[in-house]
């Protein structure tokens, strides 16, 4: 039965440097059956649940507890009061310093294990600024204003940075190490229990001593502070000559919008203290950070902006935002097993016109060789740009140059990973199983526009197979 509405209820996880928050929303999502494409999309998007605010459980400074993190997150979805059947997908992002810990990628193997039907993700930085910015609302108030708007996503550890269009498109992201928990203490005594490798950065700028088990005092949290604080401030105020201080602490190149940004928003834990949200002290530096941020705000001549969402903006990035629905016309075979993690995409590059076998068959061999991927080995998904045509000869030609490329995979446990950004997905995997001898499962799904570099995490296809959840992003794990 072909459905056109959908409703579908989904979680959003976010694991960050500081805290950890899950949030439950139902998604409305209607076939536009008016347009020649036949793709669901979101038309409205309703919370039903924001979760308690929870410190990122920790074994060490290098270790987080996963045990802990699954416990937490269990006891969150039963107050919910949803029961994990009826959750349809969902994403884990793994944020921040959080993404750099030692079992950072486990983490995401075990949340998606234990609830099944998520599509897990560790966000990179760029992928983080663009999760935050839509969560934040930040991308509705610039379509909204029809104004630019820069949104910084303050967290624990990172400034996530994304410049928004008048038309709500995310134009340039950024990343710099300015957070509020990039040294822990003990609380009243300003005993250092922790820092990361950023904090030691400042912290030998300024020649303050961070040794574990002795004390900061005020005077050089306010300094630290205050470094940060000016770093980031380098960054969003463009400056044509930055400190080196500052570019040590980037994490990505720096912004290269050079036209006039009309608002900057800040979200994130820090943008609370920010907006005088709260005065709560959580035995870091996030309350000085946030202080000095606006203190040094007013010095410029930025006008500040208050988003719809503060310190869940990521939460609800990933669990609104973060998931795209492929097309209609879809082809899975059933032996696939989801969710699939981490696939690095490649684009064949395809002549336009009556591409031949040998054509497409060298064309995805180059592909595989940019990657220094070994065909066979390596699970990759194979984005197509070209306008293939529906005629059966053409479908037929261009199912036996894909197949022709990739004898390794057609014979071996891997799936064979289309996507097409035309809907020929359903089309091109029936041809396929009818017309070659491939062995292998198949994902053939459509209508998502991938670039080569990115990654991407499928998730198990819902509305009776007809459509397949997807993660869209480009950077996975940061290291240190």
């Amino acid at each position: 039965m072909t459905v056109h509405e959908l409703f579908i209820t989904s979680v959003g996880i976010d694991v960050g440097t500081s805290t950890t928050h899950l949030v439950l929303s139902k998604l409305h999502l209607v076939k536009q059956l008016s347009r020649s494409s036949k793709k669901f999309e979101v038309v409205n998007r309703e919370i039903l649940y924001k979760g308690n605010i929870f410190l990122t459980p920790l074994i060490d400074r290098e270790t987080i507890d996963i045990e802990k993190l699954i416990v937490i997150l269990n006891d969150e979805l039963d107050r919910a009061n949803v029961p994990k059947e009826q959750i349809d997908t969902g994403a884990v992002i793994v944020t921040g310093e959080t993404a750099k810990k030692r079992n950072a990628e486990k983490i995401v193997e075990m949340l998606a294990a234990e609830a099944g039907k998520f599509v897990a993700a560790t966000a990179g930085p760029n992928f983080e600024s663009i999760i935050a910015a839509m969560g934040s609302g930040a991308v509705n108030k610039a379509k909204d204003l029809g104004k630019t708007i820069m949104n910084i996503d303050t967290g624990g550890g990172t400034s996530n940075i994304a410049v928004i269009s008048p038309e709500g498109h995310i134009i340039d992201t950024a990343c710099i190490n300015v957070g509020g928990r990039l040294i822990v203490t003990n609380g009243t005594e300003n005993i250092i229990e922790k820092y990361e490798p950023a904090a030691k950065v400042i912290a030998e700028e300024l020649d303050i001593p961070l040794v574990v088990g002795k004390k900061l005092s005020q005077k050089s949290k306010n300094r630290i502070a205050q470094a940060l604080a000016s770093s980031l401030l380098e960054i969003i105020t463009r400056k044509p000559k930055v400190s080196q201080l500052a570019m040590k602490l980037m994490m990505t190149p720096l912004l290269t919008f050079d036209r006039e940004i009309d608002f900057v928003s800040f979200s994130g834990g820090v943008a609370e203290y920010i907006y005088d949200k709260t005065k709560e002290y959580f035995g870091d530096i996030g309350r000085e950070v946030g202080r000095e941020i606006k203190k040094q705000l007013k010095k410029t001549d930025l006008k500040l902006l208050e988003p719809t969402e503060l310190i869940r903006a990521t939460v609800i990035g990933a669990g609104q935002y973060s998931l795209q629905v492929s097309g209609a016309t879809t082809l899975v075979t059933k032996d696939n097993e989801f969710p699939i993690r981490n696939i690095p995409v490649i684009v064949p590059y395809i002549p336009q016109e009556n591409p031949t076998e040998e054509e497409i068959k060298a064309a995805i061999g180059s592909a595989y060789r940019r990657i220094d991927a070994i065909e066979g080995e390596t699970p990759v998904a194979l984005a197509f740009h070209t306008t293939i045509g529906l005629s059966y000869d053409r479908l037929k030609s261009f199912a036996k140059g894909i197949v022709s490329a990739v004898p390794g995979t057609s014979k071996s446990p891997i799936p064979l990973i289309l996507v097409f950004k035309d809907d020929i997905g359903n089309s091109v995997g029936n041809v396929m199983r009818r017309e070659t001898d491939l062995k292998t499962n198949i994902i053939s799904i459509d209508e998502l526009g991938l670039r080569e570099g990115d990654y991407i995490d499928i998730g198990e296809p819902m509305a009776g197979g007809q459509v397949v959840p997807v993660v869209i992003k480009t950077l996975i794990f940061q290291q240190e």
